[in-house]
């Protein structure tokens, strides 16, 4: 074999392979992308149990020695602990959205009372029949709703 055929033979191998890096580095990303959007807090958890559940099956007796060594009453008192804890902060934050929401109420309440510019509008509407009235918008979803209506997360109107 010649010089320039061996020259061209190892060229030949690099594109080859700077191809074939670059097909690796695109996989890669791909991978990165899809292990990020798989890893959701529930699979983790989930994960974690079954870990945890293997673990005890394949050792018992050293799986409760090997972490921190607690038994298994402290992990029940434990769990069920993080499990209130997690029901508390759950209410604080649906009761602090609640009072938000009802302070923004009370505003628009307000606000729709010093400018009662809808009472106007509905006296002068035209009386519509029945068989209009039903291809027509309701008027009772054009005013804001009244403070209790606001902070449930449905209205109980029609």
């Amino acid at each position: 074999m010649s010089f320039d055929k061996l020259l061209a033979k190892v060229e030949q191998a690099e594109d080859a392979l700077e191809a074939r890096e670059r097909q690796v580095a695109a996989d890669l990303r791909v991978l990165g992308t899809a292990w990020r959007e798989t890893l959701t807090p529930t699979r983790i958890v989930i994960a974690g149990l079954i870990a945890g559940f293997l673990a005890g099956r394949a050792r018992p007796v050293h799986a409760g020695a090997a972490i921190g060594g607690l038994g298994g009453t402290r992990w029940l008192q434990l769990a069920s602990s993080v499990a209130g804890l997690v029901g508390a902060l759950q209410a604080k934050f649906a009761a602090e959205g609640a009072e938000s929401a009802a302070k923004g109420a009370e505003a628009e309440v307000a606000a729709a009372t010093e400018a009662p510019a809808g009472a106007a509008d509905a006296a002068s509407a035209p009386t519509l029949s029945p068989s209009e009235r039903r291809y027509s918008a309701d008027p009772a979803w054009d005013v804001p709703p009244v403070a209790a209506e606001a902070a449930t997360e449905l209205s109980e109107r029609r």
